[in-house]
């Protein structure tokens, strides 16, 4: 089926569509807005709510428009079985309600589901001024003008036909909960609000619109997005901090897919829309706690350091990444939503839009990533801690408490004399051997109290570093 509709399908619907992504299509939004800043256009959006979707599709329209695109009976008849004969009952105090027919709707969690519905609403009107951006059922309809009054009216008359789509479709569509929202860089008009009445019912006008899981705002600083991802970050941080417990904490490995897959995928998630903001450097420091989780490695220890324990690269330099490989995308594969879109003069130097990167071209993103890290941290801080690499340290297989002796040991930073008494947690800074400054260096290769241990022994994790961490754990 897929095969047979996808070439049919509207370009403006990229949901769940092989090829098309969520960062896609708001890079094809954000791109949108940023060529109308250059031509000192403004940009003005409807975000259109549909009350319950999936769950309003009519059986009877959504096989006739089936039928007009496959033209194959059969499939139309599958589609049929599976769509009737389907009955449900209301459960409420312990009492049930009678079977009722379903007439209506999509089945729950199915896969054919998002499929049919693209078809269902594939017909939507299009518009000469008007551009429309869908996902799903997810439909945002978006006007350029040097005039606030022309958007309004533009976007009104679109309003108005769209209404009429609806009721043929049986699909209902929510005012009270539709937004609106204008893009421009006029300083002097921040305040001025878009005035657009639908169905008797004024639009609320949203400040910070969210678009697939994106807030965008204004002038496309992405501010108020950091300021969320970064609070969204330091949650999944408490999250992983529980399994970093200092008694029994997971193992470095799985401390590690864990901070990838919580917190780096919200982090990152998008990024190649707004790593460029000035305000994306924010985000950073939650990266960076994530690190310390992992590694066990105290608040003052260099971040070139941080990032080399735990073998994940600097968070600036996996978003350029990210935004390069999406760039090599945009100019590479045709699917892709701004395919061929080369951009427009360029008058605003400080902007920088998604069209003002350069692509990867021919090199893996996994190598260029390694050269930018070696080439914001080309110098290997000591011995101990190994060339730039992609995974962990050795001394992974260790337990919670000697992993983390272990790496405040490479590191040169940990609870020693010298360190309390500068963070003013110790009156001297006296070592119990009697030397009156205990460093790292001391513990390691001079103090009497233990055994010693060179960068070396502590790279390789051999005996003779198993032995020290056995005498210091809990201690540094």
């Amino acid at each position: 089926m897929s095969n047979t509709f996808e070439e049919q399908l509207s370009p403006d619907q990229a949901g769940f569509r092989p090829g098309w992504s969520c960062c896609g299509q708001l890079l094809n939004l954000t791109q949108y807005i940023e060529d109308g800043n250059e031509t000192t256009q403004i940009t003005g959006a409807v975000l259109v709510d549909l009350t319950a979707a999936y769950d309003t599709v009519n059986h009877r329209i959504l096989l006739l428009k089936l039928a007009k695109i496959i033209r194959n009976t059969n499939i139309v008849r599958i589609i049929q079985s599976l769509l009737g004969n389907r009955l449900f009952f209301v459960e409420m105090d312990g009492k049930k309600s009678r079977w009722h027919t379903q007439k209506n709707g999509l089945l729950q969690g199915s896969a054919l589901a998002p499929m049919l519905f693209n078809i269902y609403t594939n017909d939507q009107p299009e518009f000469t001024d008007i551009k429309r951006f869908i996902y799903a059922d997810d439909l945002r309809l978006a006007t350029q003008s040097r005039s606030f009054e022309t958007i309004e009216i533009e976007l009104s008359d679109a309003l108005e036909h769209l209404t009429e789509y609806n009721k043929r479709n049986c699909l209902n569509a929510n005012p009270g909960k539709t937004h609106m929202c204008a893009f421009h860089l006029n300083n002097h008009q921040a305040n001025r609000k878009l005035n657009i009445i639908w169905d008797k019912v004024r639009l609320n006008d949203d400040q910070y619109p969210v678009y697939l899981g994106v807030t965008l705002d204004r002038t496309l600083s992405f501010a108020e997005h950091v300021r969320k991802t970064e609070l969204k970050v330091a949650t999944r941080n408490n999250l992983l901090g529980k399994l970093a417990n200092s008694n029994w904490g997971a193992d470095p490995r799985t401390l590690r897919t864990t901070a990838l897959a919580l917190s780096y995928s919200t982090a990152e998630y998008c990024s190649a829309a707004w790593d460029r903001s000035c305000h994306a450097h924010k985000v950073n420091p939650e990266m960076s706690n994530s690190c310390r989780i992992i590694t066990g490695t105290l608040r003052p220890t260099p971040l070139p350091i941080l990032y080399r324990t735990k073998g994940i690269a600097p968070p600036h330099i996996r978003g350029e990444t990210q935004a390069k490989v999406q760039k090599y995308i945009q100019e590479n594969y045709v699917r892709h939503l701004i395919f061929g879109h080369s951009g427009i003069r360029r008058r605003l130097k400080s902007r920088k839009s998604f069209m003002t990167i350069d692509s990867l071209e021919h090199m893996e993103s996994t190598n260029y990533r390694l050269q930018k890290w070696r080439e914001w941290d080309p110098v290997t801080p000591n011995d101990a801690i190994q060339s730039l690499c992609k995974h962990l340290l050795s001394g992974k297989n260790l337990s919670r408490k000697d992993w983390v002796t272990l790496n405040r040991a490479r590191s040169k930073v940990g609870k020693t004399g010298n360190n309390l008494l500068k963070w003013g947690f110790a009156l001297t800074s006296e070592c119990l051997c009697g030397n009156p400054y205990q460093t790292k260096e001391h513990i390691l290769c001079d103090c009497e109290l233990g055994p010693t241990c060179t960068d070396e022994d502590l790279a390789k994790t051999n005996d003779t570093a198993l032995r020290w961490i056995q005498y210091w754990r809990n201690k540094i």
